[in-house]
């Protein structure tokens, strides 16, 4: 399920309800989904698409391993603190990166490419016969 997240917040249109039907019918698959969609919007809040940008003012990795982010918004007061997952991090650094806006680790792009290149094992369940 990690190469999905990956390929979820990376290239979200890749996996269409359409074309992958059974897999939206999946309870596993709903909460990658979710989880996707959350990274998402912390990638459109960092990037500044169609809302006022946010910056980055911290990062910790918690005793879990974790990463606790923390930005803010400064036109309107509004400060947001996330927990991600190390490989949720990684593919935010990942897609920041692509998008001309941050700096990309090595550990990152390779926890990044390992997983989405485990995708090819998970059955998504297209639907189609």
């Amino acid at each position: 399920m990690d190469g999905l997240l990956c390929a979820l917040v990376l290239v979200p249109p890749s996996f269409s309800r359409n074309r992958f039907f059974g897999m939206f019918q999946d309870p596993a698959v709903n909460k990658v989904r979710r989880r996707a969609a959350r990274v998402r919007g912390i990638i459109r809040q960092l990037l500044g698409q169609g809302r006022q940008k946010a910056e980055l003012t911290g990062e910790a990795v918690l005793d879990d391993g974790q990463v606790l982010l923390r930005f803010r918004v400064v036109g309107m007061s509004y400060d947001r603190t996330a927990a991600l997952t190390q490989l949720e991090a990684a593919a935010l650094r990942y897609a920041l990166h692509r998008a001309g806006a941050g700096a990309l680790e090595d550990a990152d792009k390779r926890l990044v490419e390992e997983a989405l290149t485990r995708l090819g094992g998970v059955a998504l369940g297209s639907g189609r016969s």
